[in-house]
């Protein structure tokens, strides 16, 4: 049976078109029924016309034209123009709503700000008469929230379907926190492969209801693995806080995921770790830290000295007007309040002498200038060094590759200040006169506990050396037998690849390679995969803290 096609001289008999689950059927413009497609022929279009409209057989093709065109405007399949209008007005609600989640603010902002707001633009640049176009955009709360709970499933569904579908495995990090309203909130990131490209998305983010033990938290991940199809043997990495209801060996998070992968690489935020182990001090050091945390408490404490202090530090022509709190929560609060202090030391001077307080003679005192002037060069290093290991793409080789060249150097520094040389600390070279023994052994102490804690938290991380430049290893180094020495000489050889390592980060490199040198990059690309922090977590904590305030 031959398929029949519309023929616009059938508008004579008072037939137009009309789409249908993909087929072309012919419709009356009287009274708007719909034909089968068999009866896409003039005889049985004339005889429905003649058996239901004989009163209209004498009207000219004049007058079924204007019916045909008030149909267009009434239709709803995608032809129409009432369609096409409803179309374009709720995608523009789905894309300012995706804007308002993009901009990490409230969802009400739609209602109470944009809508007016671009209201008043219209009615300002186009006329009173195009405002009321924009009544039939729907930017109300409820329609808001709906619309970006309805891009978020879909999002949700894209993610798990290309973790799913990731061909060398999947690495997530994990951390859990207590927000403005006491909700403990659980977020987890995922880490894969799609496209021949490394994607970082969020996988879950949930409330824990009661208790926050590393059972609760498996519980809730397990469960979100199963409903959505993710196999656990397929996760290569697990990254977490030092939390005991994260890392404990007994009961921990990890521990429950090693007992259902047991070949899973559990790693300790390497950040947290950085962090705890930049906290020694030798005692003397320690206890310029704390008298100068006092001083700082001293001027901050009171909302009166704050505003005399920052008068006396604009007379002066300061580069800063105000101290920093300190507090062990923040990582870099050491390397910012002694910086602070020690640049505004002289104004801070100034106005202590004028209190006539007794932490003036902390000021006047050389060696605690001197001590101070180390701690801020030291603290400053260490903050350059822990912000670099934050951002997005971070992989644990490039934070292990940054912590040793650390490590050289704080052994270059102990060198250099036993030698009496001090020009690697900035703040240091400024004095007036240099650290006396006594001082000196104290920032070599320093820096001998320093590096002996690094090693400490950051024992030698076993991993591929020629992951990050495969051009300067020697294959005799790789084992015998597993075809690695074959395939690593095949790359050094290859050119393409040279210049894919140049343009490209190290994971797209490899998985730019994977199907010619699948030995090696098998081994490299799971590596590259796996967190070495929870940045993330943390940058979506904060993000949820900006959206969900106190109101």
């Amino acid at each position: 049976m031959s398929k029949r096609n519309y023929d616009p001289d059938y508008l004579k008999y008072g037939f137009i078109s009309i789409e249908h689950k993909g087929e072309v059927l012919p419709q009356c413009v009287v009274c708007m029924k719909t034909l089968p497609i068999a009866s896409m022929k003039p005889s049985l279009l004339l005889r429905h016309f003649r058996t239901n409209h004989a009163d209209r057989k004498n009207r000219d093709l004049s007058y079924f034209r204007r019916l045909a065109e008030q149909m267009k405007r009434q239709r709803l399949d995608r032809t129409g123009l009432f369609h096409q209008k409803g179309t374009e007005i709720v995608k523009a609600s789905y894309e300012v709503a995706f804007l308002v989640a993009k901009s990490i603010t409230a969802h009400t902002i739609a209602e109470s700000l944009i809508m007016p707001a671009a209201k008043i633009l219209v009615r300002r640049v186009m006329g009173e008469e195009s405002v009321s176009k924009l009544d039939s955009v729907s930017l109300s709360n409820n329609t808001v929230k709906r619309r970006i709970e309805e891009m978020s499933v879909d999002i949700a569904d894209q993610v798990t379907a290309g973790v799913r579908a990731s061909k060398f495995g999947f690495a997530i990090q994990v951390d859990e926190s207590t927000d403005v309203s006491n909700c403990s909130q659980l977020l987890v990131y995922v880490r894969f492969t799609q496209d021949n490209a490394e994607k970082t998305e969020l996988l879950l983010s949930q409330e824990l209801c009661s208790t926050t033990k590393g059972k609760d938290v498996f519980s809730v991940l397990d469960s979100f693995f199963k409903l959505n199809g993710l196999d656990w043997r397929k996760l290569i990495g697990c990254t977490t806080d030092g939390a005991p209801s994260m890392l404990g060996r007994k009961s921990g998070f990890q521990a429950h995921v090693k007992a259902v992968s047991p070949n899973v690489t559990g790693v300790h935020c390497f950040l947290h770790r950085f962090a705890l182990s930049a906290k020694i001090l030798p005692p003397k050091l320690l206890s310029c830290l704390n008298r100068i945390i006092k001083i700082v408490n001293f001027v901050k404490a009171s909302a009166l000295k704050s505003r005399l202090f920052k008068l006396i530090c604009e007379d002066l022509g300061s580069d800063h007007t105000c101290l920093l709190y300190h507090t062990e929560v923040r990582w870099l609060s050491r390397g910012n309040t002694t910086k602070h202090l020690f640049q505004l030391r002289n104004e801070l001077l100034v106005f202590l002498r004028e209190k006539d307080h007794e932490f003036q003679k902390d000021l006047e005192d050389e060696g605690f200038v001197i001590r101070l002037a180390y701690l801020a060069d030291i603290f400053e290093t260490i903050n350059r060094l822990n912000l670099s290991f934050q951002g997005p793409n971070c992989t644990i080789v490039e934070f292990i590759s940054k912590l040793r060249a650390f490590v050289r150097k704080l052994d270059l520094w102990k060198n250099n200040v036993d030698s009496k040389q001090y020009g690697m600390f900035t703040s240091l070279t400024t004095l007036p006169s240099a650290p006396n023994d006594e001082v000196s052994h104290k920032i070599v102490d320093h820096l001998s506990l320093l590096n002996a804690e690094l090693r400490h938290y950051f024992p030698d991380v076993i991993c591929c050396a020629y992951i990050t430049d495969p051009f300067s290893i020697d294959p005799a180094d790789l084992p015998v037998g597993t075809g690695e020495q074959e395939e690593l000489i095949d790359i050094q050889a290859d050119q393409t690849a040279k210049t894919r390592h140049k343009e490209c980060s190290p994971i797209n490199c490899w998985l730019s390679m994977d199907s010619s040198y699948v030995t090696l990059a098998s081994r490299a690309i799971p590596q590259l995969l796996i967190y070495p922090s929870t940045w993330e977590c943390e940058q979506g904590f904060s993000s949820l803290m900006t959206i969900k305030s106190k109101k």
